[in-house]
């Protein structure tokens, strides 16, 4: 019985990001915002391979509870607003705003998801989700952590 409670529990929650810290739904700033992040850190190894595309694309879907028709125009934004248009701590900086600590713990894990979907990782990827971590702070520690993780 124990295993069905687990189950209907995990159908219950709602998607981690589609909501702000005060439970706003989360508007395509943030979402641009966040998705952004993941496109970066797919082209940490100067490929963006269809599977570090599929990590994006499932993990916004699952976060934002989006169609994927929305999350590949959400992309389509995101990559329109790349660095150098905009600034990595302008991106940060609205995930610090807008999320509580355990958001901005599931915009880390999606990075980590992201760097480990090509099975390929780069010092510069390890480098870049450390940086993000802590820019929206989380410790290294706990950023190493989250890999490999799922959270809710």
């Amino acid at each position: 019985m124990r295993l069905l409670d687990q189950l209907k529990d995990h159908l219950k929650r709602q998607p981690s990001l589609a909501h702000d810290r005060n439970g706003g739904a989360a508007d395509l700033e943030v979402q641009a915002s966040t998705a952004l992040l993941l496109i970066e850190a797919a082209w940490g190894d100067e490929q963006y391979v269809w599977r570090e595309h599929r990590a994006i694309v499932r993990g916004l879907k699952r976060a934002f509870g989006l169609a994927r028709s929305d999350v590949l125009r959400l992309l389509g934004r995101a990559e329109q607003i790349r660095p150098p248009l905009v600034r990595l701590a302008d991106v940060t900086d609205v995930i610090c705003e807008r999320y509580d600590r355990q958001q901005r713990r599931e915009v880390v894990r999606l990075l980590w998801e992201v760097v480990d979907a090509d099975g390929l990782e780069t010092e510069w990827e390890q480098i870049f989700v450390g940086h993000v971590a802590r820019m929206v702070g989380i410790s290294d520690d706990e950023a190493l952590e989250l890999r490999g993780t799922e959270l809710h």
